[in-house]
This record gives C-alpha cells, sequence and structure tokens, in this order.
C-alpha cells in the first residue's frame, strides 16, 4: 500500500520517465515535437523537478502548484488525442500547411517488430495522457488525517 511519500515518489517517477522519453524520442530518435507536444513538455518538465525535490523534502505542499500544472498538461494532451482520434476534426492546433509537424504524425514509438501493433494504441500523445493522468491521480489520492 502506498504511503504519503511513496505517492510523492511514483508521481515524481512518471514525471521523470516521461520528460525522459519526450528527451529520447526528440534528440536520440529525432522525432519533432508538434505544437500540441511543446505545450505538454512546457507542463511535464517542471513537474520532474518539483516532484523530485517534494519528494525528498516530503513537502506534500508541492500539491497546491504542481497539480494544476498537471491538470493543464493533461488538457492539451486530451485535446492532442482527441484530435489523432479523429473527434475533434473543425479545430487543428498543428498544421501541417504552416511548416510545422503535425500533431497527428504517427511515429512508430514501438519499432517494426512484434510490438509494432502497439503503435496505433499507445501513440506518444497516449503516453503523454497516461502520465498526466497518473500524476494528477497520485496527487489527488485522498490521504487520511493524521491526528
Amino acid at each position: 500500500m502506498f504511503s504519503r511519500d511513496n505517492r510523492l515518489y511514483a508521481a515524481w517517477v512518471v514525471a521523470l520517465v516521461a520528460t525522459l522519453g519526450s528527451l529520447y524520442f526528440s534528440n536520440v530518435k529525432g522525432y519533432q515535437p508538434c505544437v500540441l507536444c511543446w505545450y505538454q513538455r512546457i507542463c511535464m518538465y517542471p513537474l520532474a523537478l518539483w516532484l523530485g525535490i517534494a519528494a525528498l523534502r516530503g513537502d506534500l505542499g508541492v500539491r497546491a502548484y504542481a497539480l494544476p500544472l498537471a491538470v493543464l498538461g493533461w488538457g492539451f494532451a486530451l485535446f492532442q488525442n482527441l484530435e489523432t482520434w479523429g473527434v475533434v476534426e473543425t479545430i487543428k492546433a498543428c498544421s501541417p500547411s504552416s511548416g510545422a509537424v503535425s500533431c497527428t504524425t504517427p511515429w512508430p514509438v514501438w519499432g517494426s517488430g512484434a510490438l509494432a501493433s502497439l503503435n496505433t494504441i499507445l501513440t506518444i500523445p497516449a503516453l503523454s495522457l497516461i502520465a498526466f493522468t497518473l500524476i494528477i491521480a497520485l496527487l489527488a489520492w485522498k490521504r487520511p488525517r493524521v491526528i
């Protein structure tokens, strides 16, 4: 069972993995981030730093400023996934005609081997949405009152 400190550490690990993953995809694999990916990075990168410091200090006060940033990033991730899934068709945040990378570019995250079928399900935007959801859940998880 998670204690208060473990939930904070878990949220930090999720933010750290998401941050390192985005850096790997762009700097090692050469995948160019779209506009919505940049907005999600702007929300995720500080979380990796803030949650790490807060976890080491046992500072649950980090929730006051980390949770709103995680919710904002979750909103960007949700919107990008809605575009990818074809739910949002009238508003396009990323237009390839402007020279920007399309938000719906299907980067081969899982390669071309045995896991290739996951490329259509667990896309980079979906992984971002999962990461923000986990962070929000871990930070918002109701904690028992200590008397």
